[in-house]
């Protein structure tokens, strides 16, 4: 049995302001061609099919064209990320049935659907009839939403990791219901963070913490588990497991800008180590970052034709039109963002060595200090400082406080429990 892992095309993300559609166009192209090329049983999209909840309509063209394509190779499952609206997945699911196919189960849209248990298990026979393959999906399950689905975890640290594994529990409880060793090949995918992966930072953050972690040993025992979520291609757990994520297929922002981008082709039998084999994809544009002077970015000019560029660029004193220079120095590149750090107008921190000798800090005068090493001009500067410390020695106009601060403070002063509502309290 074979198996094509994609996942985090993130369609209708840009770059600053410049669109990224071509480029999206040929890394599609490219996974389509591996597809071709592989003629896999099955393949996995392991979520975060679009950039945002309202995808613009070429991108909802672009994903379902692909997506037909696949589609046609394989029976082909996209599993719904943190990105991914499920009542867009609900549409293009009922677009599936229109298909001529239809009733071949060839395009399948997995996402969680309102308070109820997320999760799935699907069956496909291999090309050749001889293996079964069965996928359990588990599609991204928001942290707001667990409350919900596992009221009795409370809201410690550890608690959504908690409930997540017991979503995958029953999943596996599921794929294990009539398992036949000698036919079925077991595979999960999912769309969550794994503790010690190691993140692209063009996540979204607050969505890749440890306390929404999973832990590695966590993850069901099966053949493989096909992840999503987590940007840079990589695999997870100590290798005993199978287990990998495949990645975003172009370099998304500069947080990716050393990472080579892949699909996964999976090759798992009964009885047999699972192999998994990357596969390059090469068609996006490379995002490069520098960080030096502007004699060294002149010198290292040639390295950075056909990429996107942030520079950073080390001065003495400030350069004008620094944006300028730096495109002339690199013809070649798309220069996407720079910043300049100026020694001459680098910020200190106030210590107790600038106090006086009363040992208080005259801020005042060190902000007209800061003022005149900037270049604001006399008029405007003597302006600036007056305000300033008008603000400073204006006392607090003690504001009545407004109606939603009067009910924040009382929520703090009582706060809520299902026992004070007419329920049970529920403790962890």
């Amino acid at each position: 049995m074979k198996a094509l892992h994609t996942s985090d095309w993130h369609l209708g993300r840009t770059l600053g302001r410049r669109s990224r559609d071509e480029e999206f166009d040929a890394v599609l192209a490219e996974i389509i061609a591996i597809a071709e090329s592989v003629q896999p049983d099955l393949i996995v999209h392991s979520g975060d099919l679009f950039d945002t909840y309202r995808p613009a309509h070429k991108d909802i063209l672009r994903a379902m064209r692909c997506l037909d394509s696949l589609a046609s190779i394989a029976p082909t499952v996209v599993l719904g990320g943190n990105h991914d609206s499920p009542e867009l997945f609900d549409l293009l699911a009922y677009v599936c049935t229109l298909r001529p196919d239809a009733d071949q189960g060839r395009l399948h849209f997995v996402h969680s659907r309102g308070d109820t248990e997320p999760g799935t298990v699907l069956d496909f026979d291999s090309h050749d009839g001889h293996e079964r393959i069965r996928l359990a999906a588990l599609p991204y399950v928001h942290p707001n939403r667990y409350l919900h689905l596992f009221p009795g975890f409370g809201t410690t640290e550890g608690a959504y990791a908690a409930g997540l594994r017991e979503l995958q529990d029953g999943l596996l409880a599921r794929l294990l219901n009539g398992y036949d060793p000698g036919r079925d090949v077991l595979l999960f995918t999912a769309h969550q963070y794994v503790a010690n992966a190691v993140p692209s930072y063009s996540e979204r953050m607050w969505e890749a913490r440890e306390p929404y972690a999973t832990a590695a040993d966590a993850l069901p025992q099966v053949a493989y588990c096909a992840l999503g979520h987590i940007h840079k291609p990589q695999p997870v757990g100590s290798g005993r497991l199978p287990a990998r994520y495949a990645g975003s297929p172009l370099q998304m922002d500069f947080g990716e800008s050393e990472e080579t981008k892949s699909v996964t082709v999976v090759d798992a039998a009964p009885g047999r180590r699972t192999l998994t084999t990357p596969h390059t994809l090469r068609s996006g544009r490379r995002l490069a970052r520098f960080d030096g002077t502007l004699e060294e970015l002149g010198a290292a000019a040639a390295q950075y034709t056909g990429v996107y560029l942030k520079a950073v660029i080390r001065t003495d004193e400030p350069v004008p039109r620094l944006g300028e220079r730096i495109a002339d120095l690199v013809p070649d590149a798309v220069l996407v963002d720079f910043e300049e750090e100026c020694a001459a107008t680098r910020a200190t921190v106030l210590s107790g060595a600038d106090a006086a000798d009363d040992g208080q800090l005259d801020v005042t005068a060190a902000f007209s200090a800061y003022l005149a090493g900037a270049g604001t001009p006399g008029q405007h500067a003597d302006e600036v400082v007056a305000a300033f410390a008008d603000l400073l020695s204006t006392p607090d106009s003690g504001l009545t406080p407004c109606p939603a601060e009067h009910l924040l403070a009382e929520a703090i002063a009582s706060p809520w429990t299902s026992a004070a509502h007419g329920g049970t309290e529920t403790t962890s």
